[in-house]
Parts: structure tokens; sequence; C-alpha cells
């Protein structure tokens, strides 16, 4: 198989590979890796364009970010308070070796481009990088708030509250607090 068409159907893994807070919560058909990283694309494309950042870098970190996984798997931040997450060491050592494993088909000069962006997005130094951190947190707190939407009862909040905990503890650029507030302040009202 061709070395690029070799890397495309890799990718391809994460449409059927289950986020992994969704599926630990119950949520009935969670959304993919491919989900996410298709919506925080958009996410990225049109908050970028409005700051005036380069919306081409953050197209491109936010399709590459969680690639991966495909290897490394969708490993949660946390999940329950009860569960012992995995140490930050060892998450980033199997996502790194993913990210090799990946693109170790690819011409190196790609190989190479890809690396850079998602090493750009795991140190978060960039505006872009931290846009792009941010607004992953963002998305993932308006899929948990349409997933309590579609839960309607009373115990969907409690459910879905650390997804939200998350974002507040992470979420660091001024304009995506302010929009992280409001989506919270919608949260807050189921």
């Amino acid at each position: 198989m061709n070395p690029l068409m070799e890397f495309a159907a890799k990718v391809a893994e994460l449409k059927r590979l289950k986020r992994t807070g969704w599926v630990i919560k119950g949520v009935k058909a969670p959304e993919s890796v491919a989900d996410h990283s298709f919506m925080l694309a958009v996410l990225a494309y049109v908050y970028s364009k409005n700051l005036g950042l380069d919306s081409d870098k953050c197209v491109r970190m936010a399709l590459l970010h969680d690639i991966c996984e495909v290897y490394a798997g969708d490993i949660p931040n946390r999940v329950r308070k009860k569960d012992k997450p995995m140490p930050d060491g060892m998450k980033r050592k199997l996502e790194k070796d993913g990210l090799e494993k990946i693109i170790a088909t690819l011409p190196e000069g790609l190989a190479d481009e890809i690396r850079e962006f998602w090493n750009e997005f795991e140190a978060g130094k960039s505006r872009e990088a931290e846009l792009v951190k941010d607004l992953d947190k963002l998305e993932m707190c308006m899929q948990a708030l349409a997933y309590a939407k579609a839960e309607k009862n009373a115990k969907a909040r409690n459910k879905f509250a650390e997804f939200f905990e998350d974002g507040r503890l992470n979420i660091k650029t001024p304009e995506m607090k302010r929009l992280f507030r409001r989506l919270y302040a919608e949260f807050e009202r189921q």
C-alpha cells in the first residue's frame, strides 16, 4: 500500500475509537475521537480567524492533536475522583510513541511537519497552541452539555460536572474563559 494511504487508513481508525470519558459515563452512542477532532478543527478555524491568529496552523494542530490515539488509545486525564489517573509522564510517553508509530511510514519532511505541529500543541507555548488547547477543553464541555441536555434528568448534571471542572481548571485564555463561563451557566440551568 502507498505510505500516504497506509497513514490515512490508520488515522481512519479514529472514526471508530470512542472517547473514553463518555464511554465510562455510560453515554449511549458516544462521539468518536474523529468526531471530536473535526469539531475542534471547525472551532479552531473560526476562533483563530476572529482573534487574528494563524488559522492554518490552528486547524492543522486541531486535526493532528489526537492522531497518536490510534496506538495510544484515548486516555482521559481524569474521569472519576475514585479512579487513579495515569501519571502525566506515562500518558505523554504512550502518546509520543503512538505519534512516532503513526508517522513512521510517511516521507520524512511530512512526518517532521506533523511532529512539529503535535509538539507545539502539546507544549502550548504559541498563541495558536494555547487557543487550540483551550478549544479542546471547550469542545469537551460543549459535548458534555449536549449529552446532559439529551438525558433530560436531574442526575445528568452530576454525571457530567467533572468535565466542566476540567474545563474550569485548564482553560487559560481570557476569550475562551468567557465562552466557558457562558457554557457553564447553561449547564448549571440543566
